[in-house]
């Protein structure tokens, strides 16, 4: 989910020399561009079967040249939100792939987008339109956001993760647990991937692998602060009205019900 914490988790990790933490990678759009080629006359003139093979060998080739080019540490977090809806496609190239999941509270979600909306009215970036009366109240910005991309893309892609019954094979991690309780979520996370447990540092926190943030807008901030501190409780209420706030529980409670807020 987007304002969860994939970043903190991602520094956090980094900081074990074994695993390498990617800034938000582009590898699955670069294999998504060669999968929107597998129609091509070329592919549909040979041999289904060995097109197919050949098409899932050179997925994991691709992995593995991309990152071999970039670190030598043998384990990889490779971040982006779209993993989880091609989950069956990754495990037919990496099989031993684990995929982890950074969830938080809508509301708090909503309020982070708002809070940086509110920052940003200097800019010509926001998603009001006065001339078309859209995104003009804090109710209809919760709306578009919980509505579209990346927020409410997110939702729908955890939302299908649990009907196609592959949410089950993935480790969800709470921004607010890892925040509150980090070494027993970093547990968790170490033996998901099966790897030994590593004592992390959470006052001395620097994001190593460099990202720059003027390519994704006003709401892809990808800052991490130094030291870790525990999230807020309800830390939406100084920016979402409680009727807001409490449509937002009311309309997605099979999510809240699901990571138990």
């Amino acid at each position: 989910m987007p304002r969860s914490g994939s970043e903190l988790v991602q520094a956090l990790l980094h900081q074990n020399p074994q695993i390498y933490g990617s800034a938000t990678s582009p590898l699955l759009e670069y294999q998504y561009a060669a999968r929107g080629n597998y129609s091509l006359p070329e592919v549909k003139s040979q041999d289904p079967a060995l097109m197919r093979k050949a098409f899932i060998a050179m997925c994991d080739g691709m992995a593995q040249s991309y990152y071999g080019a970039i670190t030598d540490r043998p384990i990889v977090i490779d971040k982006n939100r779209g993993w989880m809806f091609y989950s069956e496609w990754v495990e037919q190239w990496n099989p031993n792939a684990k995929m982890i999941c950074m969830v938080r509270d809508l509301r708090s979600i909503v309020a982070s987008m708002e809070r940086a909306y509110r920052a940003n009215r200097h800019t010509p970036e926001g998603i009001d339109n006065p001339a078309q009366l859209h995104n003009m109240t804090v109710a209809q910005r919760a709306g578009h956001w919980l509505n579209s991309a990346p927020v409410g893309l997110a939702v729908q892609r955890i939302q299908d993760a649990v009907q196609r019954n592959v949410a089950k094979d993935m480790l969800f991690v709470k921004y607010e647990s890892l925040t509150h309780n980090p070494d027993a979520e970093l547990d968790r996370i170490y033996k998901f991937i099966e790897e030994p447990f590593f004592a992390h540092d959470f006052q001395n926190i620097e994001k190593q692998v460099h990202e720059d943030d003027s390519h994704f807008g006003i709401f892809g901030s990808h800052k991490v602060g130094k030291t870790l501190k525990p999230s807020k409780v309800t830390d939406w209420s100084d920016v979402l009205p409680d009727p807001i706030a409490n449509n937002i529980r009311a309309s997605f409670s099979w999510y809240f019900d699901l990571f138990q807020y």
